[in-house]
């Protein structure tokens, strides 16, 4: 349940993106205000669980992975409004095999346990990555390719979050994974308002209701899809190497199937054939 409910929380974040675009939203404020609101439900969820001593390390580790969510969760935004959620879903997906092979490195176990099978799963999720982006730009000839460095971007960002999240999780007690969150969202909630306090003081940038529902909407599921991560991770032994296919390929699967239905995108064959490895992929890792 963790797993699945990862993935659909990850999905709901580039819909959301796409949405801010469609309502006019601005997405620097949106983004800001998503994090307060991911740092409130942080709080609020883990209320429950008595701080100590021993939490620090998982909520440190938690905060310095923070400090990089704000810029990537942008670029992550501007490539969903620009080149389509697919094409986002897949560029920020595809920095699975980052963490995973850093984790088998670390993990001489889990390494033992890398079958054959893993390894074609692997596979056949980057297949399907790469054949889900084919003909994205097709038709289009006012597509300005210098834009193509956007997902190139976003798969280093992905990765460093990724890798971040992993390593603290592997490395901090595991009963108090939930303040993993909280420390990153402390982080980026720390920087959403200094750059909302810049703005304001610079341009005189004031802010708009829309800004605040639309950070509140993206903020709540925001929260809960870090922290289903970090629960699956926890579930599966902190296998990196399976977790990561399994969520990442998942949520490329969902998005293709939500830009069908909410924004009207058409398949292609590639399309068709890269939901067919994902399909494959999924069925393999969990398996394997």
């Amino acid at each position: 349940m963790n797993l699945v409910l990862s993935i659909i929380l990850t999905s709901s974040l580039f819909v959301v993106f796409n949405y801010y675009k469609i309502f006019k939203v601005s997405l620097i404020q949106a983004i800001c205000i998503n994090y307060m609101v991911c740092l409130a439900v942080g709080f609020l969820f883990t209320f429950t669980t008595a701080p100590s001593e021993n939490m620090m390390p998982s909520y440190w580790a938690g905060f310095g992975a923070g400090l990089f969510f704000l810029p990537i969760f942008w670029l992550m935004g501007y490539t969903t409004q620009t080149m389509g959620l697919t094409v986002a879903a897949i560029a920020n997906k595809t920095s699975m095999v980052i963490p995973a092979m850093v984790i088998l490195l670390l993990e001489p176990k889990l390494m033992a346990q890398f079958t054959v099978w893993k390894f074609v799963a692997i596979l056949l999720s980057l297949s399907a990555i790469i054949l889900s982006n084919l003909n994205t730009q097709k038709g289009n000839p006012g597509f300005n390719r210098q834009l193509l460095i956007l997902p190139f971007l976003v798969f280093l960002g992905g990765a460093i979050v990724d890798l971040a999240i992993n390593l603290a999780a592997y490395y901090t007690d595991p009963l108090y994974a939930a303040w993993i969150p909280v420390g990153a969202f402390t982080a980026a909630a720390l920087s959403g308002t200094t750059v909302l306090v810049f703005r304001g003081l610079r341009w005189n940038e004031t802010l708009p209701l829309r800004s605040v529902i639309g950070g509140i909407a993206m903020g709540i599921p925001n929260f809960f899809s870090l922290y289903f991560v970090v629960r699956t991770l926890d579930e599966y032994q902190n296998d990196g190497a399976t977790v990561y296919p399994l969520i990442n390929t998942g949520t490329i699967l969902l998005n293709a199937v939500l830009a069908i239905l909410l924004f009207k995108d058409k398949l292609n064959k590639y399309m068709v054939a890269g939901i067919l490895c994902a399909i494959a992929s999924i069925c393999l890792m969990s398996r394997a």
